[in-house]
């Protein structure tokens, strides 16, 4: 009898392995699916934009400055790059902006060409002024923006949410605000512009974990999946070792963090004032899927009535040579989604 059930168990395990596993079939006719959005651009042969500054006219331009914020929330004094221009208005625009995983602040100044990019398009008259807040995530770039499971002293969504958002308030407090973020960090600015959006006009991802559904177990499941346990010793892959540290085993407690599940979980109503900007890469799949996590969003944005812009870049994966193409764009998409905000 006992056998019988195992056999049993067994047998339903893998007919639904097969039939909820991720074909290509299924991906092409979901990617097919959102490109039919009105709100979808697919940019082809994307190229770099910006041009070459030579490094006296970038700091002819921009002051690049290094400040150490204290937190109650975290053991550590959070560091934030702020890049801003030489001689700008009382009210720039400030712009929040969010790196990956192990990756650090400093990274958007020399990886995405943050500078190129903008005075590339500010010589021309297509940005106003901006202040750039580069903050590093803490926890050696692995905070995952998040107050981490069971532990007070890494709380590092209450310091971006709170402490992060005053400092800016009081620095340049008329001013409309954005945040963006690269893969971890575009996770890190959906979560914490959708739980805050009173403090952001607007809100990105680019290439972002914005779906974490997606990467820890088939989204089909989800509703067995939170109340799921999932013990850390299934995983001998240190990033999802540590994903597993920050979010907990819980699924619950997953979902909870999960912005594919904070959409739906939010009143519509009060999206209104907020624009999103969703970006990834055609070939960004593997190892994360986020160009699938990217359609599961995209897809709920749509029908949930985000007002929002979605681009796909053809041939581009998961790199900074990427976002170096993309923050040309979005810094187009920021300045003009704020000329319109009252």
């Amino acid at each position: 009898m006992i056998l019988e059930i195992l056999i049993f168990l067994v047998f339903i395990s893998l007919l639904f392995y097969v039939v909820t596993y991720p074909y290509n079939f299924k991906l092409n006719r979901k990617l097919m699916r959102v490109l039919s959005f009105p709100q979808v651009e697919k940019i082809m042969n994307p190229k770099v934009k910006y041009r070459e500054f030579s490094n006296k006219e970038l700091s002819d331009e921009l002051i690049l400055e290094e400040k150490y914020l204290k937190t109650k929330y975290t053991a550590e004094n959070m560091k934030v790059l702020i890049l801003r221009p030489k001689v700008m208005s009382e009210t720039p625009l400030c712009l929040v902006l969010l790196h990956g995983i192990r990756d650090k602040a400093e990274d958007w100044i020399y990886k995405a060409k943050l500078r190129e990019n903008y005075l590339t398009l500010k010589k021309g008259g297509r940005v106003k002024d901006i202040v750039f807040i580069l903050p590093d995530s803490g926890y050696n770039g692995e905070s995952w923006y998040t107050n981490f499971y069971n532990d007070k002293s890494h709380q590092y969504e209450e310091f971006f949410s709170k402490d992060l958002t005053s400092f800016i308030e009081q620095e340049y407090p008329n001013s409309k605000k954005g945040i963006g973020g690269f893969s971890m960090g575009g996770y890190g600015a959906l979560k914490i512009g959708l739980k805050n959006l009173e403090s952001y006009d607007v809100i990105a991802s680019f290439s972002g974990a914005i779906s974490l559904i997606r990467m820890s177990i088939n989204r089909r499941v989800m509703r067995i999946f939170r109340y799921l346990y999932v013990p850390s010793f299934l995983f001998n892959d240190v990033n999802k070792a540590h994903f597993m540290k920050v979010f907990s085993p819980w699924g619950y407690k997953i979902l909870k963090n999960d912005p594919y599940s904070i959409i739906k979980k939010t009143n519509p109503e009060r999206y209104k004032r907020n624009k999103f900007y969703l970006s990834v890469g055609s070939e960004d799949k593997k190892p994360y899927l986020m160009l699938q996590q990217w359609l599961d969003v995209v897809g709920r944005a749509k029908r949930y009535e985000l007002n929002f812009k979605g681009k796909i870049y053809e041939n581009e994966y998961h790199t900074w040579e990427y976002i170096s193409k993309d923050i040309y764009n979005f810094l187009v998409f920021f300045t003009e989604e704020t000329k319109k905000r009252k």
